[in-house]
């Protein structure tokens, strides 16, 4: 009895331990190949309300990184190296989905701006860098 007793403390001092070591891991600070990135994402002039910004490796080097839009303002740590961003917005369609009874959403930003994304940024090391961008909800992939 006073074994498992031992035992049980030990455990889960352990087990307090690793999850001190876990947490204190997950910090929000850039990493020694990442920078700070920043900025407004304006639409027709007027802050985008909320949606989400990534920035995808160009040459697949490193791990993309994403970031909340609110307001029209982001933060995220960006590794370094030449990117393409993308920046996403959905809205409520007003049509329900047949089969589970929930509100369809759509994308509505112009596809330059996600899955054709022209938009680029050269991220470079112990930096904070402040990238802002003026989207337009007319705006058409070049050649059309």
């Amino acid at each position: 009895m006073l074994f498992s007793a031992r035992f049980n403390r030990r455990f889960v001092r352990l087990v307090s331990l690793l999850c001190l070591l876990l947490i204190s891991g997950c910090s929000s600070e850039a990493g020694p190949n990442e920078s700070e990135v920043s900025g407004m994402i304006q639409l027709d002039g007027e802050p985008l309300p909320e949606g989400t910004i990534t920035f995808v490796s160009a040459d697949n080097s490193t791990h993309s990184a994403q970031g909340k839009i609110e307001q029209g303002e982001y933060l995220v740590n960006v590794p370094i190296g030449n990117k393409r961003v993308e920046i996403h917005a959905s809205r409520w369609t007003g049509k329900p989905y047949e089969k589970y009874g929930i509100k369809e959403t759509e994308q509505y930003l112009p596809a330059i701006y996600n899955e054709q994304s022209q938009l680029t940024a050269d991220i470079k090391a112990d930096q904070s860098l402040q990238l802002d961008f003026e989207l337009k909800s007319d705006s058409q992939p070049s050649g059309e």
